[in-house]
Order: C-alpha cells, then structure tokens, then sequence
C-alpha cells in the first residue's frame, strides 16, 4: 500500500476519528520501536558517573515525622 492511498483515504475520514487514527499510529510505532530495541545490546557502566545519589537518600522524609 503506497503513501499516496492512504493519504486518500485519511481525507475521507470524518475528523472526529483523526485522534484515534492518531493514537494508533503510535500504537504501530511504539510496537516496531520496541521490536528494533530487543536487538539492542547493554553493556554495563554507560551510566556511570551521569546519575546521582545524595548521602541521606535512605533517610526519613520530614512530611513523615508524625507517622514514625
């Protein structure tokens, strides 16, 4: 099916089913995204240095005082 075909036929469609059409379209996209990324190899340490973590991260929050 060429470009042109369903350029055609997405005229015919009344607009209130374009965001429908829309969201399908990154359905389609999100579906062949995510069949290229199984392909895609890790390799450890890519983000090392690049994520931060401060020194009281495990500490109590204050907003939860009265519940401790």
């Amino acid at each position: 099916m060429t470009t042109a075909l369903i350029e055609k036929k997405l005229a015919l469609v009344p607009n209130e089913y374009l965001n429908e059409i829309s969201r399908y379209i990154d359905f389609i996209l999100y579906r062949i995204n995510e069949k290229s990324s199984k392909n895609f190899k890790r390799s450890p340490g890519v983000m090392k240095k690049k994520v931060y973590m401060s020194d009281d991260f495990d500490a109590p929050l204050d907003d939860f005082k009265e519940y401790m």
